[in-house]
């Protein structure tokens, strides 16, 4: 079951929200016929489009039979289409839905932490991650998951980077953290960016780039260290 209903909910309406534009037209159509072509009142030309009334006549008769199996045909689509889901469609679905949320980029350790402690305090998030593999617990459980090389013009987009409020760079690629550090920061000049760097050298260019805070893991591991020092 999914940890987020609402934006579940959300994202199963987004799916279906051209069938659910088509019956509402469909509705309206029958409507104004009964009204205006069969002579009804408003209220007998609308129990009548929505199946509460059958009026006699062939007109009728055949908008109730064809009307009430288009309907059916359309609910037994919505339903199937829900139950043969694909998960990283609507994880991702969802994630495009999500605001003022942080992004992860990376299921490593660091991102798994992460993650977990999103969920745990319910804060709003989005992970990145390339290899579903990796994921696939979270895409059963419904969390906001993007499946997509970060790197891809199409990734932080779906993760609404335009509406986040910081991006966690969890990759232990610097290649990534180079190139989404410059991208997110053009996207979103507001957004928090943290980036990890395993190069301590490249500390200095992912700052110029736009990097809010560039942590070192050489640079972390001596700052324990040196605690245990008389």
């Amino acid at each position: 079951m999914s940890g987020h209903p609402l934006l579940h909910l959300r994202a199963s309406f987004h799916r279906v929200r051209g069938i659910a534009a088509f019956v509402a037209v469909w509705f309206a159509a029958a409507t104004a016929g009964f009204r205006w072509l069969g002579g009804l009142d408003p209220r007998d030309a609308l129990l009548s489009a929505f199946y509460l009334e059958v009026q006699p006549g062939a007109f009728s008769q055949a908008y109730a039979f064809w009307g009430q199996s288009l309907i059916f045909g359309v609910l037994v689509t919505v339903l199937i289409r829900e139950t043969l889901e694909n998960h990283a469609e609507r994880c991702r679905l969802m994630s495009g839905l999500v605001k003022d949320h942080t992004i992860i980029v990376g299921y490593t350790h660091l991102g798994a932490r992460l993650v977990e402690h999103c969920i745990s305090k319910k804060l709003p998030y989005v992970l990145i991650e390339k290899d579903k593999a990796l994921v696939d617990d979270l895409l059963r459980r419904g969390e906001p998951v993007v499946i997509d090389d970060a790197r891809s013009k199409d990734a932080l987009p779906a993760a609404n980077v335009a509406g986040a409020r910081r991006m966690i760079i969890a990759s232990n690629n610097i290649e990534t953290s180079l190139i989404l550090t410059k991208t997110a920061r053009e996207a979103n000049p507001a957004l928090k960016i943290v980036a990890r760097c395993p190069i301590d050298d490249l500390v200095g260019v992912l700052e110029k780039l736009g990097a809010d805070h560039v942590y070192s893991a050489s640079q972390a591991a001596f700052n324990a260290v040196l605690r245990d020092f008389d």
